[in-house]
């Protein structure tokens, strides 16, 4: 411990992170929230843009569900791809993610920009159809958190808008509930399948290229190999792993995988962080025993005072909510003459939720 006067030890320490950071050309590149100005042409990608071209030629909506695992590229495509039909063609876009306003409500008063304060909900509907009383694109993100489907049906009846809905769950559209919207909707059905190899090379090189200094192409290669081989090729911790690696300007085998772990802990732990303690404590029960009604009756019987009385409802909502936030799926299994649901977790590494844990309680 020292005096110090603040000027001096700022400025030193100004020039000592830009001697630590000196490798990183634009940090920006870096962000999960960038939009690159170049993205990968996939096949999938092919199909959904040949989609919106029909609906701009022949004024006629293709509505179209893109599902995909987690760092898979559905967000990110789409988004691109509006925007470019939004620059060339004048068709305005709209996102909204469904996590975030998980009712029809909530998302029509997003859109219009109109809070809940004098404003009733038919003057909203009414707002939002002369909004999307021409061509258009909406965007809904996480469309399995919504919590019902007015808005689906009020979009695909009484608009022109073109739908876009993203998912990572294959089968939600299949156990929707609502006819009346399926006879609406009526969806193309995309799969963004996992990147392969090449391709994450290709992402992750263009990242490299924009965003650092230098970089080594073979380690590169080893990055995006170990990436589809043990963390689902998700792009999101990749871009996290490069930019780390990149900090360091360290290239050697060691550091890459070293860089891998903390980037998955980082990107995935952001997830368990925002997770409330009973979800957590569920969770942590779902990697230790599958079986979820095994796991129920181990939860149920907790002497944790956060899940101590916690009802079989209450306990298959979080599930589901694990689900949907892609940390589990769920598999219907048969045992003898009787069914059940097991739990198969997505988490490369499960340790990390006994490492949240460890910090919270």
């Amino acid at each position: 411990m020292s005096m110090k006067d603040p000027i001096s030890f700022v400025e030193e320490k100004v020039k000592e992170r830009a001697k630590e950071t000196s490798n990183i050309k634009s940090a920006i590149i870096f962000d999960m929230d960038f939009k690159p100005p170049r993205i990968l042409i996939r096949s999938e990608l092919n199909k959904v843009t040949n989609d919106l071209a029909d609906y701009v030629n022949l004024n006629l909506p293709r509505h179209i569900i893109i599902y995909g695992s987690k760092g898979s590229g559905k967000t990110l495509s789409a988004l691109t791809i509006a925007k470019a039909f939004r620059e060339s063609k004048s068709i305005p876009f709209f996102y909204v993610n469904a996590r975030e306003n998980p009712t029809s409500i909530k998302i029509y008063r997003k859109m219009t920009r109109i809070d809940s304060r004098g404003h009733d909900i038919d003057e909203v509907k009414s707002r939002f159809d002369a909004m999307l009383s021409g061509k258009s694109i909406v965007i809904l993100d996480e469309v399995d958190f919504l919590q019902d489907y007015d808005i689906l049906y009020h979009l695909t009846r009484h608009t022109r808008a073109n739908l876009i809905l993203l998912t990572q769950k294959v089968y939600w559209y299949k156990d929707m509930n609502d006819e009346s919207v399926k006879s609406s909707l009526q969806p193309d059905h995309i799969v963004f399948h996992e990147y392969s190899s090449d391709e994450i090379r290709e992402i992750l090189k263009m990242r490299a290229d924009e965003g650092l200094n230098k970089y080594d192409k073979e380690s590169l290669g080893l990055l995006s190999a170990m990436l589809v081989r043990d963390y689902r090729s998700d792009a999101r911790i990749g871009i996290k792993a490069l930019e780390i690696i990149g900090r360091l300007n360290e290239w050697d085998d060691e550091s890459v995988r070293t860089a891998l772990k903390q980037a998955y802990v980082e990107v995935e732990g952001e997830t368990l962080k925002n997770l409330g303690d009973r979800d957590l404590l569920i969770l942590a029960s779902l990697i230790k025993n599958q079986d979820t009604n095994r796991a129920y009756s181990e939860v149920s019987a907790s002497g944790n005072m956060l899940l101590r009385g916690v009802s079989k409802s209450t306990f298959f909502q979080s599930v589901n909510y694990l689900q949907n936030l892609g940390l589990i799926t769920l598999i219907k299994k048969k045992i003898g003459r009787y069914y059940t649901m097991e739990s198969q977790i997505l988490l490369s590494d499960a340790s990390i939720v006994s490492g949240e844990l460890r910090k919270r309680l």
